[in-house]
C-alpha cells in the first residue's frame, strides 16, 4: 500500500494519509493494521507517527472528501484511538487528494468540502498552492447551527473538579480549562515554563474529567489545557499531550501552534457565558466574534459567526487562517503491500471521470 507524508510548516512529525478504501472496514482489523504500518514506519525508516489519515472521494453530493482520523497513543499496550478529530489532518489530507487529482477547481464561493467521519463535521477549506506547499484557511461549518449550551458537555459552563474550578466544552473535540492562576502561574512566561508538577496536576484533571465523561481515563480525550489572560484581546494557552507520550508528561508540542479544532474549542469556550475562558476573555476585550490563542509553539487567530454568548445563542463558522502544510512524499508501506487497490477500483482523476 502507497501512504503519503504530510506535515505542518512548524511540525517536523509527519501525518501518513493513506487511501480509506483499501483499509479493512473492521475497527480492529483497521486498527491492527494502522499499527503494523507505524511501526515498521518508525523501524524502517526512523519516521514517528503519530497521526493517520484516511480519504477517500465521498459519495455524498454535499462533500468532495471523506476523512477519518486515528491518532496513535503509545504506553504499555500502544493503539490507534479512531476518536475525535484533528484540523492539521483534515488538512494534509486535503494537500494529499490534490496532488491525487481527486478534487475539484475550487473559490473563495465554492471550497472545497470536506467530511469528517469521526465527528460528522463539515470543514471546509480554501488552498493556495499547488506544489509540494500549499496555504490553508480552514472554516468548520455547522448545520445546523449548533446551540452554545449543547457544546458543555455536563450542561453547565463551570464545575469542581478535583479542588478546581473547570469548564468542559466541545466543539468537535472535548476540552478540560482550568485558569492558569488557580495553577500559580500569574504571567505567560511562567504559564509556558510550567515544570512536571503543574503537569502532573493537569494530567490528574485530565482523568478526573475522563471518568466524568465516560471516557478512558489513557485516551486521547479530553484534552486539557491551562489557560490566562496576559495580553489584550488574546488568551495564552499551555495544552497537555495525549496520555501515554511520557509519564509524567513533560510537556507540549512546542513545534506547532494549536491545531484548528482545538483551538476552536477554545475560542467558542470564551464565547460562552460562565466558563473559566469566558471570565479570562472578557477581561481584555469585549468582541464574542474573535480571539487570538498564543501557545508555547505560536499564535492562531479564531473568528466565529455565533449570535450572542448566552445558553440558546448559536455557533454558525469557525474559522482558521494562514495554516502552512508540506507534502513530503509517497512510501510504499511493506506491511500493507497486500492491501493495494486494483486498477478498476482506484479512484481516478477527477478530469477522467
Amino acid at each position: 500500500m502507497i501512504g503519503h507524508l504530510c506535515h505542518t510548516a512548524e511540525k517536523g512529525d509527519p501525518t501518513l494519509v493513506l487511501d480509506r478504501r483499501a483499509l479493512p472496514g473492521d475497527e480492529r482489523e483497521l486498527a491492527a493494521a494502522l499499527l503494523l504500518a507505524r511501526d515498521w514506519l518508525t523501524a524502517a525508516q526512523g519516521i514517528d507517527i503519530t497521526t493517520i489519515a484516511m480519504i477517500e472521494p465521498s459519495a455524498d453530493p454535499e462533500f468532495d472528501l471523506d476523512h477519518r482520523f486515528a491518532r496513535y497513543l503509545p504506553g504499555s499496550s500502544p493503539r490507534f484511538a479512531l476518536r475525535g478529530s484533528c484540523g492539521h489532518a483534515i488538512l494534509c489530507s486535503v494537500a494529499v487528494a490534490q496532488r491525487l487529482a481527486w478534487l475539484p477547481r475550487h473559490t473563495a464561493q465554492r471550497p472545497l468540502r470536506v467530511k469528517v467521519l469521526n465527528t460528522g463535521d463539515r470543514v471546509e477549506c480554501e488552498v493556495d498552492g499547488t506544489g509540494r506547499t500549499a496555504t490553508f484557511a480552514v472554516e468548520f461549518a455547522y448545520r445546523p447551527p449548533r446551540r452554545l449550551r449543547d457544546l458543555l458537555p455536563t450542561g453547565t459552563p463551570r464545575e469542581e473538579l478535583d479542588g478546581l474550578t473547570v469548564s468542559m466544552v466541545s466543539a468537535g473535540n472535548p476540552h478540560v480549562l482550568v485558569d492558569a492562576a488557580d495553577l500559580g502561574l500569574h504571567d505567560q512566561e511562567s504559564l509556558f515554563a510550567a515544570g512536571p508538577a503543574v503537569r502532573r496536576r493537569l494530567a490528574g484533571l485530565r482523568r478526573g474529567a475522563a471518568r466524568r465523561l465516560g471516557l478512558p481515563e489513557d485516551g486521547a480525550f479530553p484534552g486539557i489545557a491551562a489557560v490566562g489572560q496576559y495580553q489584550y484581546r488574546r488568551l495564552a494557552v499551555l495544552p497537555l499531550p495525549a496520555p501515554g507520550a511520557t509519564d509524567p508528561p513533560s510537556g507540549p508540542d512546542e513545534s506547532a501552534p494549536l491545531a484548528p479544532a482545538d483551538a476552536i474549542t477554545v475560542a467558542a469556550a470564551a464565547v460562552i457565558e460562565g466558563t473559566v475562558a469566558q471570565r479570562l476573555a472578557t477581561r481584555g476585550w469585549s468582541r464574542a466574534d474573535e480571539l487570538v490563542v498564543d501557545t508555547p509553539g505560536g499564535t492562531t487567530v479564531v473568528r466565529l459567526a455565533v449570535s450572542g454568548t448566552a445558553g440558546d445563542d448559536t455557533l454558525t463558522r469557525a474559522r482558521v487562517r494562514r495554516r502552512t502544510i508540506r507534502y513530503a512524499g509517497p512510501v510504499l508501506l511493506e506491511p500493507l503491500r497486500g492491501l493495494m487497490l486494483t486498477p478498476q477500483d482506484a479512484p481516478r482523476p477527477l478530469a477522467l471521470r
